[in-house]
């Protein structure tokens, strides 16, 4: 997650680099996410969190006193650089250097739109318009997962309401950066009906555990602790353990 993040903002800093007028450096962003990995370590290591929560890293491997290994750590760092030279190297890259700012419609924008009666909040890794088309980009340092058409399905739909624009007309690429894979995701209208249905599922779930709708409120005894049969959930990996265990 920290990885991610990290690979994100040395993308977008990248980016507005370019949309400036100035050469990016290939060798300052792979220094710039190890320094950064490793300001966050620390943070999170030496509790900083505690002064300014929202300021300083708090890593789950802290808090729940998991200590990765020197190999996990190794990882993580050429995930991060191997990334990053993958986003050097990608073709999106080089289609986006071609553009001008004024083409730019967003990059780590937050904005929400409205589906189903709720307010849905996106953060659009990066858009671009480039003539009547809309190109949307999801940076991705993970593995391939078919799963993750989802996510761009749903931006889609916020561009057609963002930007009044025709889904036939919008582009979407999932661009895996560490093993420099763009996938390029057709908002089908199978595609998107999946994700409006993702949507209100997700929508009703959440509001059947609703003691109050108008309110937005509930009880806790509507979130029972898993007495038995931990094996069957992921409580190892819980941000919430603290509040299952004594």
């Amino acid at each position: 997650m920290l990885a991610g993040s990290i690979v994100h903002d040395e993308v977008e800093r990248t980016l507005k680099t370019l949309r400036y007028g100035r050469n990016a450096d290939q060798e300052r962003s792979r220094e710039n996410v190890i320094k950064n990995f490793k300001l966050s370590w620390s943070q999170s290591k030496n509790k900083d969190w505690k002064e300014s929560p929202k300021w300083k890293t708090n890593l789950f491997e802290h808090y729940y006193d998991q200590k990765p290994s020197d190999e996990d750590l190794i990882r993580i760092r050429d995930l991060m650089v191997n990334s990053m030279d993958g986003f050097f190297a990608s073709d999106s890259y080089r289609f986006i250097q071609t553009m001008s700012d004024s083409q730019w419609l967003a990059i780590e924008d937050l904005d929400s739109f409205e589906v189903h009666g709720a307010k849905l909040w996106v953060k659009l890794d990066f858009a671009i318009r480039h003539g009547e088309r809309v190109y949307i980009y999801d940076w991705k340092t993970g593995k391939v997962v078919k799963e993750n058409e989802v996510q761009l399905a749903v931006y889609a739909i916020y561009a057609k309401q963002k930007w009044d624009i025709d889904l036939k007309r919008i582009r979407l690429f999932d661009v895996y950066l560490n093993q420099q894979i763009p996938i390029k995701v057709k908002p089908t209208d199978r595609l998107i009906r999946s994700a409006n249905e993702f949507i209100q599922t997700s929508i009703d779930s959440m509001k059947e555990l609703l003691t109050d709708e108008d309110n937005n409120k509930t009880e806790i005894d509507l979130f029972p602790v898993v007495s038995e049969d931990r094996e069957s959930y992921p409580c190892t990996y819980c941000s919430f353990q603290t509040v299952c265990y004594d």
